[in-house]
């Protein structure tokens, strides 16, 4: 069996297609930009994204190897919201870089026991659910569009797969999902409670799954439709079980974009 694992990362999208052994077969790098329009703002085209993806996964397909299932580690934190008719993000993706909603997050510090008891997570402009509430207040169509049951947002891994699958399946997975600060750890859902502290709507997420489920299938891209779609992850989780962290007491170092400890 050979997978192609997609890895969306901030200053790059990478491909690599691997066989049962863990061998490398084929790989691919497409570069992406980062804009930053404000002091403190950090954005990327949501389409560029997408792009990089549909580019990177051609360069494998071109080689004449077969795929048999797909993979996808992301960029975490990042926020992409888009229209459910047309497929089309209503503004940039707010990356994790972004420090436009600092103030927002200041005032609601008196909350900052409740969000790190559901989500183990301080309140931080780094996540999302911060940076839903902005695009709620600033972004003209958002409001018309969640009235209408149209909005959509979700992290990378979401609005790639909403592409994979032509807008067939809407989901995350719990990695991804327990980094937008609306998710509740203990009970694998989205929170409420979390939604309303944020003035973030719940009801346009997507579905939270375990990190290992078939996801969908693929009617996109250079691969074969109906190429099953049988992992997604955040890039550092998928590094930490990668490195073959499968119980307590072992750290893992990331150094990319961004540095972390897990």
């Amino acid at each position: 069996m050979n997978v192609l694992a997609i890895d969306q990362g901030t200053t790059n999208t990478k491909a690599l297609l691997v066989n049962q052994s863990g061998a490398i077969l084929a790989r691919a790098s497409v570069p992406l930009t980062t804009q930053y329009p404000h002091p403190g703002w950090a954005e990327q085209s949501a389409a560029d994204i997408w792009t990089s993806v549909e580019t990177a996964v051609a360069e494998i397909t071109a080689t004449g190897l077969p795929v048999d299932a797909l993979a996808i580690a992301n960029q975490r934190e990042t926020l992409v919201v888009w229209n459910a008719q047309t497929s089309r993000p209503i503004c940039p993706a707010i990356i994790w870089q972004c420090r436009r909603t600092a103030d927002a997050c200041a005032a609601l510090m008196p909350h900052n026991d409740t969000v790190i008891a559901a989500t183990g997570l301080g309140i931080n402009p780094l996540f999302p659910a911060s940076k839903l509430s902005w695009v709620l207040q600033n972004v003209p169509e958002a409001a018309d569009l969640l009235a209408k049951g149209d909005l959509r947002a979700g992290t990378v891994d979401a609005w790639l797969l909403w592409n994979l699958t032509s807008g067939a399946s809407f989901a995350t997975d719990h990695s991804n999902a327990s980094r937008t600060q609306l998710f509740d750890t203990a009970t694998l859902t989205f929170s409420a409670t979390l939604g309303e502290i944020f003035s973030a709507p719940i009801t346009c997420l997507p579905d939270p799954r375990p990190s290992d489920s078939l996801f969908g299938h693929t009617t996109t891209t250079a691969l074969p439709k109906g190429t099953p779609i049988r992992a997604m992850m955040g890039d550092s989780h998928a590094a930490l079980y990668g490195h073959g962290v499968r119980a307590p007491g072992t750290v893992k170092a990331t150094y990319g974009t961004g540095s972390s400890l897990m």
